[in-house]
């Protein structure tokens, strides 16, 4: 399976419908990054994905793991196959985790008990406050936004010849999570670009939402993770994992707001004068 291929046909497929990476993203309720990814072929889309794209631009699977147009019409018993084997996936892992569930609940409530028993005896008081959990603090922004964009960038696939790799960020809050140890919440927006023969182009950009974890060391911070939302039906779920309620909301109007827009048009003069051009 070449996934390169793959990827350039699932582009192709993008540019026939009019839409952009971002529009992509928002119809298959997954990031841009994911997309981008797709298409440069680092990465696959997982099953009920592909099911999905398959329907959007209405092909058949089979044509998306070749990375070429076969039919006109999408295989109705393949895309049955895919549907199946994706429920029989889902069904599994949840018997797998009732079975676990049922090995571990009994020593969890007798720990749970335990540990109710130790703190009433101490007196102590667990979480008073539920949210928010942490306390917002400031960081200076020149700090964050060059410490966390040299840490996307070089965690960006590798560029390719005459091309660079630039990184913007718009962050939305900082929180203490304890001494020296903080969470950043943040828009990020990367892209590539290739300058040859005088034409400067992107060769790929993504846009998503990001939790970084930074750690002080003396007087100097240093991220040392960073989570972002999966794909598909995890999307929400997993962003009410990662970010605060009012950190949602503001990831929710990255569009609307212009952040994005923004985010774009300083990447791309970053890009221009990287290559000095006008």
């Amino acid at each position: 399976m070449d996934q390169q291929k793959i990827g350039s046909f699932l582009k192709a497929l993008r540019c026939e419908k009019g839409l952009t990476q971002a529009e992509l993203a928002e119809q298959l309720n997954t990031t841009n990054r994911s997309v981008s990814r797709w298409e440069t072929g680092n990465t696959m889309p997982d099953i009920c994905i592909l099911i999905e794209l398959a329907e959007f631009y209405q092909v058949d699977i089979k044509e998306i793991l070749n990375g070429e147009r076969q039919s006109e019409k999408m295989n109705e018993d393949v895309k049955a196959t895919a549907e199946k084997v994706a429920e029989y996936s889902k069904k599994t892992n949840k018997k797998k985790i009732t079975k676990v569930v049922t090995l571990m609940i009994i020593p969890i409530i007798v720990l749970t008990a335990l540990l109710v028993i130790v703190f009433l005896s101490r007196s102590v008081q667990v979480l008073p406050n539920i949210y928010p959990a942490y306390q917002q603090v400031t960081i200076d922004s020149k700090v964050t936004d060059k410490l966390i964009n040299d840490y996307v960038t070089g965690h960006m696939p590798e560029a390719s010849v005459n091309s660079h790799n630039f990184s913007n960020i718009k962050v939305f809050s900082v929180e203490e999570k304890q001494s020296g140890d903080y969470y950043v919440y943040a828009w990020v927006f990367e892209s590539a670009y290739l300058y040859k023969e005088g034409v400067l182009s992107e060769e790929s950009g993504s846009s998503y939402p990001c939790r970084f974890e930074l750690i002080k060391e003396n007087e100097s911070f240093r991220v040392v993770n960073a989570d972002v939302p999966r794909d598909g039906s995890y999307n929400i779920e997993d962003r009410k994992k990662l970010f605060p309620g009012y950190v949602i909301k503001m990831i929710e109007t990255v569009q609307e707001d212009g952040t994005v827009r923004t985010l774009s048009d300083k990447t791309l003069a970053d890009a221009k004068a990287y290559f000095n051009v006008k």
